[in-house]
């Protein structure tokens, strides 16, 4: 189970990008873990999660359902009051604003969410800035009803069958079985290039016990639709061990004679491999693969040439 914070995290991310409003047993679906079993369990994490929220000013809504959901709650967050105003970073800024988390080798500013400290009564005031996801809702029927996706990624048709949403660090991800590998992928939901199309419903039967969190990479490097993706690193001396602690020894290509240490990295998400490089400053170089190392060398002179 999630620990609470990152429960809180994902529950504002996920009343802040539904359109409409969701019942406690949905939200309990849709972050598929986060939430204790059994009913008075569940109502009482739920119940804290929201009365804390309220607390340092999140404008949680709610409301009574009708028809099928007669007489249940619903809930959600308007982002119009809520939100902040975009911001309208420049690409040079999107890039020095990463640069300098990695260097400060925050991982949870990177992948969690957005939070600026505030003054109401005393508490502080989680704001955040959640991308509009027209996939989003789409993905949620197409799973639901076992209907077959298509969509674009990376520059690449893929075909899926959808076998759940799931929500990790303000991000959503859509986790099924890709038709073109043959086996089970993981894609962010907020880099699907345009429209998404959806097939025949009952298309595909989920596999019995499926389990979304199970299938989801911990280390947010091996994110991507090329999983088994890795770099060769060099670093120096000064970062070396701690290196091979991060990673540990089973990483470890070469050692040299001056302390220095080949490493292998996963890369499948290279803005996930990116932080993690910078955040070496100066005591890393990537060796290899060559489309890697120029995905590096375009990102660092394009953020030089800004200046």
């Amino acid at each position: 189970m999630a620990d609470a914070l990152e429960r809180i995290t994902n529950l504002v991310a996920l009343l802040m990008a539904t359109r409409s409003p969701l019942t406690q047993e949905q939200i309990a679906n849709e972050l598929a873990g986060q939430y204790p079993e059994g009913d008075a369990a569940q109502r009482g994490a739920f119940e804290r999660d929201k009365a804390l929220l309220r607390e340092i000013g999140v404008p949680i809504e709610s409301e009574v359902l009708g028809g099928s959901d007669a007489g249940k709650t619903a809930y959600r967050i308007d982002r119009g009051r809520y939100e902040l105003s975009d911001l309208h970073l420049q690409a040079d800024e999107r890039a020095a604003l990463q640069l300098a988390v990695a260097a400060a080798r925050l991982a949870d500013a990177q992948f969690g969410l957005l939070k600026l400290g505030g003054e109401r009564s005393s508490s502080p005031v989680v704001i955040a800035n959640i991308p509009d996801l027209p996939a989003l809702p789409v993905l949620r029927e197409a799973t639901a009803s076992r209907a077959e996706v298509s969509f674009d990624y990376r520059g690449t048709t893929r075909s899926l069958h959808p076998y759940s949403l799931l929500l990790r660090e303000r991000y959503w991800y859509v986790i099924g079985h890709d038709l073109g590998h043959g086996e089970v992928r993981t894609y962010r939901v907020d880099r699907i290039e345009g429209s998404v199309t959806v097939g025949a419903t009952h298309a595909f039967e989920r596999p019995a016990g499926f389990d979304p969190r199970a299938t989801f990479p911990l280390d947010p490097k091996l994110i991507g639709d090329e999983p088994t993706a890795r770099a060769e690193v060099l670093v120096d001396a000064p970062r070396a061990e701690m290196v091979v602690r991060e990673l540990g020894d089973d990483a470890v290509l070469s050692r040299r004679p001056d302390g220095s240490v080949v490493v292998e990295v996963p890369c499948a998400n290279l803005d996930a491999f990116r932080s993690w490089l910078f955040g070496l400053g100066a005591h890393a170089e990537v060796l290899s693969p060559a489309d890697v190392r120029d995905d590096v060398v375009r990102w660092v002179t394009a953020l030089a040439g800004s200046r």
